[in-house]
């Protein structure tokens, strides 16, 4: 679908370009940590937060001629390799339906690559091209992409043009180049159009000295801001629940307007789920992390607040990052703190640092899948907080699109669960003035893909015993004077309704979130960050805490010798079905922020909340079984 020339600004008071960290109007947006998109900067971000949207038109407007004769950097390209993209989709998809005898029959990360991927010929033929060229290339263990590496001189040569170049900046700390051709990415040269399937034009690499080091005094002035906040124009509510007496005693515990993990472990049956021995003991999660970096002693200081033993953080590098992200950022707090309170046992959790222009995803869905680097071991499952407006990705990179989900089936060949944050503008991930213009919903990518667990919003109300005494939409707009604050539901303009969806959405297109978690600002989630614990809410807390819970069950699986959990979707929508559902069924709210007509909460399925709030025990106890 063509999309024509529009640039929409996302705009609001929460997280505007991720699915992330939610604060007080007013103040600085939290964690905005930008996916590859078109979108331009609200006025109202900070440094941090605006440097990372730039799209394809601001680069180009940006960038000048790269001068060789001063300098003469490496820079990779990546590109699709011919493949069975056909055969890979056809596989996965038995590979995760309960229906087939094929269900959770897994393959190893080679195993797939070699059945479904570029052939032995054609990295031949790749490898031969590349030689001739005087270019280095890596060619993934998926064999869904290759790497081409190559001093700058050597892609202006191979182009007869000069790659441009984005120098880091005050809103930036990459470095971008890129090869432009009728004010457009370049397709592949010459030399290697024959041999790829598909071409990315573009490379950044990470420079640590230009990123703000440590923590953000702006997130933490808004931080504070939204818990000095007393809710506009109605009062926020405050934790109803029983708190844990052993915590640290912050001014967040004190007051009630955060939720404990372990009230939350209690109220989604994850509590229930450990006490079956699935604490995460051999669990293998990734968090794919845009840019984000964590500080270990904020990590330390909330386990030891609320009483859990923290995993290792091993930190995984994409294409660009050659040195660790120097920046905290809470968004990698909150999904790291998140997790651990879940797989507390598990012996390490991995952060995968990608960078956050173009290329982010597209490597990041290729690495994430390589868990112990040798193509022998996949994750159990992955947590992607980021998100990017749909239709602007789809414009602007539609051939990235379908490399994209062949490397989202193999995840689901390989047994990995790949769970996403659906967003938090509600009807519109693009904005209003985006939703206005075409008078409907619009959705995020990746949590659209219909190789994706989509992540929706609600709002978690605790009696005493810590027990769920009502759970609704979520949408904050009462408390912070109509702020762009909601979970994200609605149909996708990308991608058709895949079969799982069958008899739960009218034909037509893939809908989201699948489910819902908790999403609330206040009481939210906790996240310790400069040495303080704040609330904070958005669809990337559920998204850490449903991915932890699944690793958990996948490792407890592992344990008594059946195979991991891969793609959950068609698994959610059969159990959801049975008159005995693991959900909570969501029926009262709508995460409505502009007038386009849409979502509302009711019986069954909808698009505020998808099949509902999890129990993770109950849920687990539907799990259907090999056939073999």
């Amino acid at each position: 679908m063509s999309f024509g020339s529009r640039r929409w600004a996302v705009v609001g008071t929460g997280i505007a370009l991720t699915a992330g960290v939610l604060i007080a109007p007013g103040a600085s947006p939290v964690a905005a940590i930008a996916a590859p998109q078109s979108a331009k900067p609200a006025d109202s971000f900070t440094p941090r937060d605006t440097q990372r949207d730039a799209g394809l038109d601001l680069v180009i407007r940006r960038s000048v001629a790269l001068d060789t004769r001063a300098e003469d950097p490496l820079v990779t390209f990546i590109a699709g390799l011919p493949r069975d993209g056909a055969g890979l989709q056809a596989r996965a998809t038995k590979a995760s339906n309960p229906e087939e005898i094929e269900y959770r029959d897994f393959m190893t990360l080679n195993e797939a690559g070699a059945a479904f991927g570029a052939t032995s010929k054609a990295i031949k033929k790749v490898r031969a091209a590349a030689k001739r060229a005087e270019v280095s290339v890596k060619i993934d263990p998926s064999r869904v992409i290759a790497r081409f590496t190559a001093p700058a001189s050597t892609w202006n040569s191979l182009y007869g043009s000069k790659l441009r170049v984005t120098a880091p900046t005050t809103f930036s700390p990459y470095r971008s180049f890129m090869m432009v051709k009728d004010g457009k990415t370049a397709r592949a040269p010459a030399a290697f159009k024959q041999v790829t399937a598909e071409w990315m034009a573009t490379y950044a690499e990470y420079v640590a000295s230009a990123d703000m080091a440590g923590i953000d005094p702006g997130q933490v002035q808004g931080l504070q801001g939204l818990l000095d906040s007393p809710g506009s124009p109605l009062a926020w509510p405050s934790n109803a629940g029983t708190m844990p007496t052993d915590n640290c005693g912050q001014q967040a515990l004190r007051q009630k307007s955060v939720y404990a993990p372990a009230q939350v472990r209690k109220a989604y049956g994850t509590t229930a789920l450990a006490s079956r021995n699935m604490r995460g003991v051999g669990a293998r999660l990734t968090i794919m992390s845009l840019g984000g970096g964590f500080d270990e002693a904020d990590i330390a200081a909330a386990a030891s607040c609320f009483g859990y033993a923290q995993p290792r953080i091993d930190v995984v590098r994409g294409t660009g990052v050659s040195a660790d992200f120097v920046n905290d950022s809470v968004e990698s707090h909150l999904d790291i703190m998140t997790a651990s309170s879940v797989i507390s046992r598990a012996e390490s959790i991995q952060l995968l640092e990608v960078v956050n222009p173009e290329i982010g995803f597209t490597d990041g869905f290729a690495r994430m899948l390589n868990y112990d680097g040798k193509g022998t071991v996949s994750p159990d499952a992955v947590s992607i907080s980021y998100v990017t407006c749909e239709p602007t990705y789809a414009e602007d990179f539609a051939s990235y699109i379908p490399l994209n989900e062949d490397l989202l089936a193999m995840a689901a060949l390989v047994g990995t669960t790949v769970v996403a944050a659906a967003g938090d503008n509600g009807t519109s991930a693009c904005g209003e003035n985006a939703s206005l213009e075409l008078d409907m919903p619009l959705v995020a990518y990746p949590a659209s893909s219909p190789w994706i667990t989509a992540v929706g919003g609600t709002r978690l109300t605790l009696n005493a015993a810590n027990q769920r005494a009502s759970e609704v939409v979520w949408n904050d707009q009462a408390f912070t004077d109509g702020g762009l604050d909601a979970g994200a539901g609605g149909p996708s303009l990308v991608f058709d309704r895949p079969w799982y969806q069958q008899g739960v959405t009218p034909v037509g297109p893939r809908t989201l979130p699948d489910v819902a978690v908790l999403g609330a600002v206040r009481p939210g989630w906790p996240v310790y960050y400069g040495g303080s614990l704040y609330s904070v809410g958005g669809t990337s807390g559920g998204t850490p805490f449903l991915a932890a819970n699944l690793a958990a069950i996948a490792a407890g699986q592992r344990a008594t010798g059946y195979p991991s959990l891969g793609f959950v979707n068609p698994w959610l929508y059969e159990a959801a079905a049975d008159p005995k559902s693991p959900f909570h069924d969501i029926t009262s709210g709508s995460n409505a922020l502009q007038q386009v007509g849409c979502c509302v909460a009711y019986a069954g399925y909808d698009m505020a909340s998808g099949l509902g709030a999890p129990d993770m025990y109950a849920l687990f106890r539907t799990l259907p079984y090999p056939a073999g």
